[in-house]
């Protein structure tokens, strides 16, 4: 995989932690940010970002990627998060993405689980709709 300006490294028990050039959409604009911690857990007050709640709430996860990966190659430039209501955080733009094990995958689009029940973490799996998860 190549190196990208954008990375997000996938903590053990906690966040996503993201890297580069970064532009988040929230209810209030767009947060351009050069580091971004989104929370994984489902559980933040201040979602899509983290607020700790994963330590509060018992979240546990090896921050491991799937067994089966896809990566392509990356375009350059920002990458844009768009939290989806009741759903993924959408990654549109270049993202490398690093889990735990040193396993790594990249896409220019990706959708990445914010419920914290998917079983294909960090991404989503649609399981936010059968749970419930509301943000």
């Amino acid at each position: 995989m190549a190196e990208t300006a954008n990375l997000l490294i996938v903590q053990i028990d906690g966040p996503n932690l993201v890297t580069g050039s970064v532009h988040v959409v929230t209810e209030i604009g767009i947060r351009s940010l050069g580091t971004a911690m989104l929370c994984r857990c489902g559980q933040s007050l201040d979602k899509p970002f983290c607020d700790g709640a994963h330590a509060r709430c018992g979240f546990r996860d090896p921050a491991r990627l799937p067994a089966r990966l896809d990566s392509m190659p990356l375009d350059s430039g920002p990458l844009t998060i768009r939290p989806v209501p009741g759903g993924p955080n959408r990654c549109e733009g270049p993202l490398a993405i690093r889990g735990a094990d040193a396993r790594s995958a990249s896409a220019n689009l990706t959708l990445l689980c914010r419920c914290g029940h998917s079983g294909s973490k960090p991404y989503c799996d649609g399981t936010h709709s059968r749970v419930g998860f509301r943000a």
